[in-house]
Order: structure tokens, then C-alpha cells, then sequence
């Protein structure tokens, strides 16, 4: 006996619903996320983008749902954390093994000051703690000369961040000595950015934009609970502001003080740099080339 036409509309329904439910996002493939081949072969980094921009639950990978109201009981399995473990990305450090080279030792431990690195085999503490305390007299001595002669500026741009709802304008810091790209929470928070924890960090999403050209980034941001960078720490003087009157500035007010809250780190930095360096005269910050302009940024000789 055939089916009904209502049946049959019925059945075929319920199909569509179930072949749409394992749609993947990253391939448009028929399977669920965790096991997109396409999806696999990319770094945690941007797994996790994908997860986010796609609004997979970044818990089960599962995307009828969000993070909150997910009833997994699955953590991670490298660290126990509430993530998937696809996208697990912090791999805890192998105890340092003694090295036969000083340099090498130097670089594996980047806060070690010069004085604090005895050339001896059997140190004592006297020939530890003496240079330290000159090395550091004399950074504190030269340091406060430089405050008094110079301003320091870094580079920033005026950036259009794209919620999907909402955009804003806002300044941010380009630096590629920041690993990933952060946001101030509360900032997140004035631009209703969703976000959803990955281990003990909580991270969102947004689309970056140029506010003139057709650039447009898909970014992770971390939050961070206190992100606040001044600069610079006093105005420049119009003068070294008109020496930039001529080129197409990414922040045309960067001569004014300033608080940033949104930092793009070196997971962004190569998608924003441009050719193009720009060294005007002795004693004036430098000028770099980027999809937002150009940026200024250095030490400023100002009496």
C-alpha cells in the first residue's frame, strides 16, 4: 500500500531535517564537525575560529546548541578543560632540560636579566645579585632620560568591528609581540560581543573591517579583564602631527592621547601589514603601511 501524499511530504521532511542537522559548515559535506576531514586538518587556532563564526557549541561541536545550554558531559580530553578536545590549544611545557649551550638557555628563558647569569660553574650569590643591581641602576637611570626627552607612540588604527547586528568604531593597537588578539571584557560587553570559554579563557568572535576599501577579517579576540593601553602618554605637538599631511593616516588623532582596548596580535598581524615603511627625519616616529592606512609609531624628540 502507497503512502499518503502527506506521508510521503511527511517522511521527506524528516529527511531534509536530518541531512540539514549534519550539514557540515566548513565543507557543506553530510557528516557532524567532528569528523570533517577539511575541518581536521587545521591548527586549534582556526578550528576555533571556525567553531565561532560557524556557532558550533564549542563543547560537543554540535550546533543546535550554545556552550551554556550544552548537556555534554565530555571535557577535554588533554586537559580536562570544558572545550572539545579539537580544540585544545595550550600544550603544557616539557620541564626544561639542562642545555649545554648558554645562549640557548638565555632564549628559553626571556626574563632572565643579564646579571642574573653567572659565568661561573659555582656561582655564588654575591657574583649573582651585585651586576643585577647595577644593570638595573643604570636601566632605571637611562630610562627616566629617555621619558624626558621623548614621547613614545604606538601604532593604532581606527577599525570597524562588525558584530553581525551592529558595527562600532574603535581604535586598536596593531602588535605582533601579542600572541593572540584581545579585547577589554567590558568593551566586548558594550558591543554585545557573544563569547564562550576554552579552558580558563573566554574568547568571541566579530568581522574586522577597513573604513574605507572592501577589506574584512573574521577574528578570535580573548577577553581579557583589563586591557587599557594609554598612549601616547602625553600630546604631540601639531607640528609632528602635520609632517603626516600627506599620507592616508589608519588613526588620524594619533598625536592624542589615547586609551586602547582591542589589540590585533601576530595571529592577524601578516593579513594587515602592507608594503610600504615611510622614515620621514631623525628624532619623528616612522610610518607603516596597512589595510586601515598608515599607521605611526615610535619615539617622538620633543622639547
Amino acid at each position: 500500500m502507497a503512502p499518503s501524499p502527506r506521508t510521503a511530504q511527511s517522511l521527506e521532511s524528516r529527511r531534509s531535517r536530518g541531512t540539514q542537522s549534519y550539514r557540515c559548515r566548513v565543507c557543506r559535506g553530510i557528516h557532524p564537525l567532528r569528523k570533517c576531514k577539511r575541518f581536521r586538518k587545521l591548527s586549534a587556532e582556526k578550528r576555533l575560529r571556525a567553531v565561532l563564526i560557524n556557532k558550533y557549541c564549542s563543547n560537543c561541536l554540535a550546533h543546535q546548541h550554545s556552550e551554556g545550554t550544552c548537556r555534554s558531559q565530555d571535557g577535554c580530553k588533554k586537559c580536562g578543560g570544558n572545550h572539545h578536545t579539537l580544540l585544545h590549544m595550550h600544550e603544557e611545557p616539557s620541564p626544561p632540560h639542562p642545555s649545554r649551550n648558554p645562549r640557548q638557555s638565555a632564549r628559553s628563558h626571556p626574563r632572565c636579566s643579564a646579571g642574573s647569569v653567572s659565568r661561573s660553574s659555582s656561582p655564588n650569590r654575591a657574583a649573582i645579585e651585585r651586576p643585577r643591581l647595577e644593570v638595573s641602576a643604570t636601566a632605571t637611570s637611562v630610562a627616566t632620560l629617555v621619558r624626558q626627552k621623548t614621547i613614545h607612540i604606538l601604532p593604532t588604527a581606527i577599525v570597524v568591528v562588525d558584530t553581525g547586528s551592529s558595527t562600532f568604531e574603535t581604535a586598536a593597537m596593531i602588535d605582533p609581540c601579542m600572541a593572540v588578539s584581545s579585547i577589554d571584557r567590558s568593551l566586548a560587553a558594550a558591543f554585545r560581543l557573544p563569547f564562550t570559554s576554552l579552558g580558563d579563557d573566554k574568547v568571541c568572535s566579530a568581522t574586522l573591517r577597513s573604513r574605507t576599501g572592501n577589506f574584512k577579517l573574521e577574528v578570535v579576540l580573548k577577553l581579557d579583564p583589563s586591557l587599557k593601553i594609554r598612549t601616547p602618554i602625553r600630546a604631540l605637538s601639531d607640528a609632528t602631527r602635520a609632517k603626516f599631511g600627506d599620507i592616508r593616516l589608519a588613526d588620524e588623532q594619533f598625536h592624542r592621547p589615547a586609551t586602547i582596548s582591542l589589540v590585533l596580535g601576530a595571529d592577524v598581524f601578516a593579513k594587515l601589514i602592507q608594503p610600504g615603511f615611510l622614515k620621514l627625519e631623525d628624532g619623528l616616529p616612522v610610518a607603516q603601511s596597512t589595510v586601515f592606512g598608515w599607521t605611526v609609531s615610535g619615539a617622538v624628540l620633543e622639547h
